[in-house]
């Protein structure tokens, strides 16, 4: 017996009231892409895709899985190499490529703070138009900072 619930209709209609449906993906409307990252040996599909806009809306969300002891896999470009944005208990992964705004940029302590689905191209040539860069050079410029981040992705060595 399996530790995570499996999801049901009713738990669709209930994250939709978070997050507008026509950014949820369920059952058959979840394309090939989100079950494997770019190593590709093993597939493994979820059961609900959610397109994630906002913090209010992660919480929102991971409150209800934790309720409910729904699986969630939290997914970026899905560029990766080491299997972290696989579903390999089904459940929700949650997609961070909307959240992909930059908020601040303090140039006085030299910190910029972004959302987790911000390309990494896309903060190099920020940061280069004010000046500055980004010195860790993953051989992916199409990742996201969150996925850099979560799986230590720093370049190539």
């Amino acid at each position: 017996m399996s530790y995570y619930k499996k999801l049901t209709a009713t738990d669709l209609i209930k994250i939709s009231g978070f997050v507008p449906r026509n950014r949820i993906l369920w059952k058959n409307e979840i394309n090939e892409e989100y079950s494997h990252d770019e190593l590709t040996t093993e597939h493994y599909y979820p059961e609900m895709v959610v397109k994630i806009n906002s913090t209010q809306e992660v919480s929102n969300i991971l409150k209800y899985a934790n309720e409910h002891k729904i699986a969630v896999t939290v997914r970026g470009a899905g560029t990766g190499l080491v299997g972290a944005a696989v579903a390999l208990k089904g459940g929700i992964v949650l997609d961070m490529t909307m959240m992909n705004h930059f908020l601040e940029l303090d140039e006085e302590n030299l910190t910029l703070t972004v959302e987790p689905g911000v390309l990494l191209m896309d903060l190099a040539s920020y940061v280069e138009e004010k000046g500055f860069f980004y010195p860790p050079d993953p051989g992916e410029k199409s990742a996201t900072i969150g996925g850099n981040i979560s799986t230590n992705a720093g370049g190539v060595l």
